[in-house]
């Protein structure tokens, strides 16, 4: 990587990457608490279909169906 950053740009770095994550979590505490909105969950019925790990994967599933 590059050279180790200063203690302000560390700072700087920290509250870049804190600052959308404590804004976006602030705004559905908001609408779940303050207006009510419920609560987001799954589907217990809906079927879930695992993804690939890897590009042979995604070739071997579609030569199996």
């Amino acid at each position: 990587m590059g050279s180790p950053l200063s203690p302000q740009a560390r700072r700087w770095r920290t509250i870049i990457v804190t600052v959308p994550i404590i804004a976006a979590t602030s705004l559905v505490l908001y609408k779940r608490l303050v207006l009510g909105e419920p609560r987001r969950t799954l589907n217990p019925d809906q079927k879930i279909i695992p993804l690939p790990r890897s590009h042979n994967d995604v070739e071997d599933h579609s030569k199996s169906q």
